[in-house]
């Protein structure tokens, strides 16, 4: 029993020697303390799953476009003046216009069809070359030759042919060719001649209807004839604007040429002084019959003491028949 009471004695003193008697000691010899290391907890190496690529969709970037350098301002040149266009002529409207007239083709059909009235008088025309014709009168017939310049009268037409004579007055007749002689010239110059003439005389109509307005301009006024009972009174439009003095002086036969489904327009009456003598004018536009086919004119009618006393073409001043 004594050794273990012994044994606890000796690690008790043991015990407060290394607590409270050592550390002084430990400090005055520069003894360190013996302290244990403590182990450094292991770090735990945690793997962390690779992330999956994500797909990012484009982004879309709006690049503002870069301004353009300005060009250099340069001193603006003065533009050039435009030409200016011509001012219209102005109108004079007592001024003469010409009347137009169908183109050649037009007024033969092509050749096919050559107005009747040019036949109304035989045609001399010349062969273009040598031909022999059979001319026939009734029953009789006889064959003649005709050189190249030979000349042959054309009674009418048949077709594209001729119908042709060896004289003016011969009762033979046979045919030809139309492009076998100089008819188509011939057509031509007596059209062109008709053209200038009927040109003219509208030229004419037109300074007499001009002279004519200033005459009546310039005219004393009318003396009255007593309530309007004079036999001189100014010729009157009935309600389709007919003058039924002309119309009557048409149906009375003292004109032929000028009738009354004929009348293109009808004038207005003027007072005039023709030839020393007092008239009422009516100026009357109506087609005529020529032998190149209708072609409008102008006649005047002459008024004197209630009755037309003459028809004259407005422009010559030639009687109408």
């Amino acid at each position: 029993m004594k050794p273990l009471i012994v044994i606890i004695l000796a690690l008790a003193v043991g015990y407060v020697s290394y607590e409270y008697v050592y550390p002084p000691l430990a400090d005055a010899m520069k003894f360190t303390k013996h302290v244990p290391k403590k182990e450094e907890p292991k770090q735990e190496i945690v793997v962390a799953p690779v992330p999956k690529p994500v797909k990012k969709e484009p982004k879309v970037v709006m690049v503002e476009p870069k301004p353009e350098p300005k060009p250099e301002m340069k001193p603006e040149e003065p533009k050039p003046e435009m030409p200016k266009a011509p001012e219209p002529t102005p109108v004079d409207p007592n001024a003469f216009v010409a009347p137009v007239f169908p183109p050649l083709d037009e007024v033969t059909q092509n050749w096919a069809v050559v107005p009747k009235g040019f036949f109304n008088t035989p045609k001399q025309v010349t062969m273009k070359k040598d031909l022999e014709m059979k001319m026939q009168m009734g029953k009789a017939t006889a064959a003649t030759t005709f050189k190249a310049g030979a000349k042959i009268f054309v009674m009418g037409q048949e077709g594209t042919n001729l119908v042709v004579g060896a004289s003016a007055g011969s009762p033979m007749r046979g045919q030809v060719a139309m492009d076998d002689t100089d008819f188509k010239d011939v057509f031509a110059a007596a059209y062109e001649q008709v053209k200038i003439v009927q040109t003219e005389n509208a030229r004419k109509a037109h300074e007499y209807r001009l002279a004519a307005a200033d005459r009546a301009k310039n005219a004393p006024a009318p003396a009255s004839g007593g309530g309007g009972g004079s036999s001189n009174d100014k010729p009157t439009k009935n309600a389709e604007g007919a003058y039924p003095l002309l119309l009557a002086s048409m149906k009375a036969g003292e004109v032929t040429e000028v009738k009354p489904d004929n009348v293109k327009s009808w004038g207005d009456p003027a007072q005039e002084k023709i030839d020393g003598a007092e008239y009422w004018t009516v100026n009357v536009k109506y087609e005529t019959q020529t032998m190149f086919g209708k072609f409008e004119t102008e006649a005047q009618a002459r008024i004197k003491n209630g009755r037309v006393e003459k028809w004259v073409y407005t422009g010559s001043g030639e009687v109408v028949p």
